[in-house]
């Protein structure tokens, strides 16, 4: 059986490890694989001592053997990063050889800094997921600056991981062709951000239920937002595109914010757009529940800021939306999934959001929730890259 090392630089109830990381360890591969996996818990997900005794031993029967460090930030970053760096390296080494792991598997850019310099200490191959420009992402969300320590180290470590990986795996043909031009040679797969489409699905009782509770009648329109708000999110862009479809007809339309934003702030958005109370529906959701309240909307929206580096990301979001039969709203540029939206006529681009027709918007509810989740399923079901993911984990 091979053991596989994963270094993961999230905490293990983080959504992005719950949605990137941990579905691909426990898919049915044709032959048993063995994962050693080290999360970086944060105080905002902090487990109790009982809680992580719990998801070890299950995780224990999918062949995950878990381990746990802490993640250090606040003040003096740099030096608690490189802390982190430190003693999560040492900590990871130990763990290889340990275990007689046979290969080393990180999650995203920042993880694949320190998964490079396993590999290389470790004499193991070394396979990246989320390979993306996420130093860009950063900048451009105006998170980093460009003469920032953050952005110049990850820039400049970019083409030196690529050069010396096994296997990276990144979301877009996009960013594959890009580097390909900048002279990578490693084996380069395209594998977008995939769901359990037996969790993502529509639920007509669901929709029925909600509605109800919600007083909202079956003629309505319900536009979905699923996600963040703020940073690479829109934020007022979002309650202006709200405000422009009330305008146009307050009575027909309703809003699902299904999101972390706190309510106060959401109220307070509401009252700086003179925005009906009643209309926006806010809620953040557990992942069980998603799909009931997607079944019970008509539209999805995607959120993501059109800022170039987006190009190459893959909004788990989308395949959600697409999953629970849902035509989606999303801006030019954003992922390849634009074009799958345009070429298959199941949603509306924009290139500005003031632009949106509502005309466009109405047409969408004539599109058949079925037709939408089988593109869905072709282009996110996680079961259609198990081969793939056996293949990058075995060879």
């Amino acid at each position: 059986m091979p053991t596989i090392f994963v270094f993961a630089y999230y905490s293990y109830k983080d959504p992005v490890f719950q949605s990137a990381v941990l579905p691909y360890l426990q898919l049915n591969y044709s032959e048993p694989i063995k994962f050693i996996l080290l999360t970086w818990e944060q105080q905002a997900f902090k487990l109790n001592k009982a809680e992580q005794n719990k998801i070890r031993a299950s995780l224990k029967e999918q062949n995950i053997e878990w381990y746990t460090t802490n993640w250090h930030s606040g003040r003096f970053k740099l030096v608690k990063k490189i802390y982190d760096f430190i003693a999560g390296l040492f900590m990871s080494l130990r763990l290889i050889r340990k275990h007689k792991c046979k290969k080393i598997y990180s999650e995203g850019f920042p993880g694949a800094i320190i998964g490079h310099y396993l590999s290389k200490l470790s004499r193991k191959p070394h396979a990246i997921h989320t390979f993306e420009p996420h130093a860009d992402y950063m900048l451009e969300s105006q998170v980093w600056e460009k003469s920032s320590w953050e952005y110049q180290f990850l820039k400049k470590m970019e083409v030196p991981i690529a050069k010396n990986t096994q296997h990276i795996i990144t979301a877009t043909k996009a960013y594959k062709d890009i580097l390909i031009k900048k002279g990578i040679k490693s084996p380069i797969h395209v594998i977008p951000s995939c769901i359990d489409t037996n969790q993502y699905y529509f639920d007509q009782e669901s929709r029925n239920q909600i509605r109800s509770e919600l007083k909202i009648e079956n003629d309505k329109i319900v536009i979905a937002y699923l996600g963040k708000i703020g940073g690479m999110y829109m934020e007022d862009e979002l309650f202006s595109f709200l405000k422009k479809c009330l305008e146009y007809d307050s009575d027909k339309f309703h809003f699902f914010l299904l999101t972390n934003y706190s309510n106060n702030l959401i109220e307070n958005k509401l009252d700086k757009f003179n925005l009906p109370h009643n209309k926006i529906h806010s809620k953040y959701l557990k992942k069980e529940d998603v799909n009931k309240y997607l079944s019970a909307a008509d539209i999805g929206f995607c959120g993501i800021r059109a800022i170039p580096s987006r190009r190459y990301s893959s909004p788990i979001k989308n395949g959600e939306y697409w999953a629970c039969g849902l035509p989606v709203i999303i801006p030019e540029g954003i992922s390849d999934d634009y074009i799958i939206i345009d070429k298959e006529n199941i949603g509306v681009v924009f290139n500005k959001i003031e632009e949106i027709s509502i005309r466009e918007i109405e047409e969408l509810l004539r599109l058949p929730r079925t037709k939408i989740r089988k593109i869905g399923l072709r282009e996110r079901a996680i079961s259609g890259y198990i081969s793939k993911w056996e293949m990058i984990f075995t060879s």
